[in-house]
């Protein structure tokens, strides 16, 4: 994929540019499960798996069977 025309706050590229270290570190290690956290920001944001509002218990419900462990 060609991330040379994407503006720098959606390029995936710099995704963990401000990342501490620790948490990139923990994360190599499977300390931390990123899919876990988006799961999680998405349901509190109220939206499906595909970026769309749903509303915050039907995101709860749909996120559920990511969050659950």
């Amino acid at each position: 994929m060609d991330n040379t025309n994407i503006p720098d706050d959606l390029n995936p590229d710099f995704l963990f540019s401000i990342t501490a270290t620790e948490h990139l570190v923990n994360a190599v290690q499977n300390k931390i499960d990123f899919l876990k956290l988006a799961h999680r920001e998405l349901a509190a944001r109220g939206l499906d798996c595909e970026g769309i509002w749903v509303g915050f218990e039907k995101a709860a419900s749909i996120h559920s069977q990511y969050l659950s462990n």
